[in-house]
């Protein structure tokens, strides 16, 4: 028989199973699988079934109305009778069972009714195959059934319901003869009722230690399982619940967890006589009471280069006879900087603490390791990749572990980068070069950050990499993880993608026309071909790392006016700003423009009323954690132009030299006014205007409403016009 009980407990948790005098039984049918008891009695099996053969029912009171049960009775005797009882019914209900195996002695004890006062109902006992059967109807107040027996200290019955269309339900008795308890039958499946002239095994099981470890060996003893007397246990089969199974003929058995968790372990025990038990016991394993992890300085290196190896070792319980062994190519250079109270073995790189390791303490073991020259790698193909591997032992508790952690170095003729960058010494004294040292930790530091700032700006290789330079993208991805503080030899973690915005606006040196071309000074200097930018750069969460790159047209100089803490690059127009820019905070930068005074512009149609010729700036601004790229909104577009509006050529016009001043503001005043008058007059054309060249009709009283309301040529005339003064 096998049963599984689980239960929250690494050690042993008693199940009695319902035990009769003399032996064990069960009741099984399809899936269901129960132990059972007999019902004892002190009167014979006969009296207790109390049949009324006047009344032509039984008497006993466990009869019930619309049930049938089956239930085993033991006499004062010790013997045991099967019984089975129909309760009354208003419907018909035929109940015709089939019964194999019925023992060889037992005889029927009870007919409810006997098949001489109810020709319907069947008793039949011949060989080993039986037939039980009663039809008709059952009138209130009746009952039908039987009791057949005795059945002898071992036996094994199986009982097939071949008809029973009734409404009645089927249910097996067992435990307390007065107050039994109900294990509910199909009406379908064949019954098996079994008695053992034995009692069964009934697993138990022991944990050493109690509370066990990962890595930690555990031992599982299920020497207290219970057993009949007279037999003795002959197996045990073990199901650790991580995938590993063991048969042992002893009761004791050893298995170690790899990983910690909770383990449904299940115990078979099988005795002498072939009978089982199988339990389940949840055993909850602790995580590693004890860490060793490595971790190396760098993940790349150079010939003749020395890199740097700290092991931690955490304790969570006390370790004695512990000792550490690392794995290190041949001939490679280990030198101890420190050995945390332990023995150190040059020739096998092996670490022996003479004194216990307590519970809740960590010690440290670092060394440095020097790569051998490049003429000792020959054999080797650059880059090529080395990995240390460690054990760490303690005999008292008795296990062995990895170190687990960090491993590998690739061993390159060029380093990266940000490997540089985060082992970067810069230059302290005027002549002196950048050099690198790999046993510092892979934290950016701020004065590394901004050494690798001035290397992007001034374009510089930087040392050790043979001959890179810093990118934008680099140089901001530097700026995360030196604001971060996330070693360089780990991903960025996740943050939510900002709304990084970035909106241009273009301010231009003349009103209404952007960029004029042909206009000098008395100087020879040239005169409205510059204008400003101004590039506004927000986002909604807090982003590192933020870069501008502006793309003009070939030749455009660039003029930065103001920077608000970003780094300029003149060769890319890029601006890099490495720290932090906060979340709703806004970073402004400005820039002048310088158009060439001799750029081309382009002949216009005949029929064109201007000669213009445009130009786009196009942006993109980015952050380095989290990485996100957008365009530069806003404004984008430039203008150019060889001549002048005649509005603006008359607003700019010096009245006193008679000559275009483009400095001058672009409010008319009365005596421009004049001017323009004189030009409509006259017919003439205005010096360095565009066509029609001319002041017309219309752009006369233009002119004039601009002057008598006081609008800037570039604003919209006001709807009324204004009070006239005296």
């Amino acid at each position: 028989m096998v049963r599984k009980i689980s239960l929250w407990a690494v050690v042993v948790l008693a199940v009695t199973l319902p035990l009769s005098a003399g032996g064990y039984y069960t009741v099984t049918q399809a899936d269901l699988e129960e132990s059972i008891s007999p019902l004892v009695g002190n009167i014979s099996a006969g009296d207790f079934y109390d049949y009324d053969t006047g009344a032509r029912r039984s008497q006993n009171p466990l009869v019930e109305e619309g049930m049938s049960f089956l239930y085993l009775y033991q006499d004062p005797g010790g013997g045991y009778h099967l019984f089975i009882m129909h309760g009354p019914s208003e419907t018909r209900v035929d109940a015709e069972f089939r019964i194999v195996n019925v023992p060889a002695r037992a005889e029927w004890v009870v007919q409810d009714d006997p098949p001489d006062v109810w020709p319907n109902h069947e008793y039949d006992l011949a060989g080993e195959r039986a037939r039980w059967s009663w039809g008709g109807f059952w009138m209130r107040n009746r009952s039908a059934g039987g009791v057949l027996g005795p059945l002898g200290p071992e036996f094994e019955i199986h009982i097939t319901p071949e008809q029973f269309p009734g409404t009645h339900n089927l249910y097996f008795l067992t435990g307390d003869v007065a107050r039994p308890n109900r294990i509910e039958l199909n009406r379908r499946d064949t019954i098996t009722i079994k008695g053992f002239p034995w009692t069964p095994p009934t697993a138990r099981l022991d944990l050493r230690p109690v509370e066990p470890r990962v890595r930690e060996e555990v031992v599982f003893d299920a020497s207290t399982s219970e057993h009949d007397p007279e037999l003795r246990l002959t197996q045990f089969r073990w199901d650790f619940g991580d995938g590993v199974t063991r048969t042992t003929t002893e009761p004791t058995a050893r298995h170690t967890y790899t990983e910690a968790g909770t383990y449904a372990v299940r115990l078979t025990v099988v005795d002498s006589e072939g009978g089982t038990d199988q339990r389940e016991f949840l055993v909850d394993v602790s995580a590693v009471s004890v860490t060793v992890t490595r971790a190396i300085s760098t993940t790349e290196a150079t010939p003749e280069s020395t890199f740097r190896v700290t092991v931690r070792i955490r304790a969570q319980q006390d370790l004695a006879g512990a000792g550490l062994e690392e794995s290190l190519p041949a001939g490679w250079e280990i030198t101890p900087v420190e050995s945390a109270g332990a023995v150190f073995k040059r020739p096998s790189t092996q670490w022996v603490f003479l004194e216990p390791i307590r519970a809740g303490t960590e010690r440290v073991i670092t060394y440095d390791v020097t790569v051998p020259e490049a003429e000792q790698l020959q054999a080797l193909r650059l880059p090529y990749s080395i990995c240390i591997k460690g054990i760490f032992q303690a005999k008292a508790p008795d296990f062995e572990m990895e170190v687990e952690g960090e491993s590998c170095v690739n061993i390159t003729d060029c380093l990266s980068i940000i490997t540089v960058i985060a082992h970067l010494v810069p230059a302290s004294q005027p002549g002196e070069r950048d050099r690198v040292d790999l046993r510092l930790s892979e934290n950016i530091t701020a004065e590394q950050l901004a050494r690798a700032g001035e290397l992007w700006r001034r374009d510089e290789p930087v040392v050790g990499t043979c001959g890179e330079r810093i990118s934008l993208s680099t140089l901001k991805r530097l700026a995360a993880y030196a604001e971060s503080c996330v070693p360089v030899d780990r991903p960025l973690p996740d943050k939510p993608e900002p709304q990084l915005r970035a909106v241009r606006s273009i301010n231009a040196p003349i009103p209404c026309e952007s960029v004029v071309l042909g206009f000098y000074d008395v100087y020879g200097d040239p005169l409205g071909n510059k204008f400003t930018v101004k590039v506004e750069i927000t986002s909604d969460i807090d982003v590192i790392g933020v870069g501008l790159d502006e793309d003009l047209p070939t030749g455009w100089r660039v003029t930065p006016l103001q920077n608000d803490g970003f780094l300029y690059k003149p060769a890319n127009n890029q601006w890099a700003f490495l720290g932090t820019l906060k979340a709703g905070r806004t970073k402004t930068i400005i820039y002048e423009v310088t158009v060439p005074p001799t750029t081309t512009i382009e002949e216009a149609p005949a029929d064109d009323c201007r000669v213009l010729a445009a130009r786009q700036i196009m942006g993109r601004v980015d952050s380095g954690w989290p990485c996100i790229e957008v365009g530069v909104g806003g404004a984008s577009r430039v203008e150019l132009s060889d001549c002048l509006d005649v509005i603006v050529a008359i607003s700019r016009w010096d009245v006193k030299n008679d000559e275009i001043d483009l400095l001058l503001s672009d409010k008319i005043t009365f005596e421009q006014v004049q001017r323009a008058v004189a030009f409509w007059l006259e017919g003439d054309e205005v010096p360095r205007t565009c066509y029609p060249h001319r002041v017309g009709y219309e752009t006369l009283k233009q002119i004039v409403a601009l002057w008598l309301t006081g609008t800037p040529i570039c604003e919209m005339l006001p709807t009324a016009p204004p009070e006239l003064c005296d």
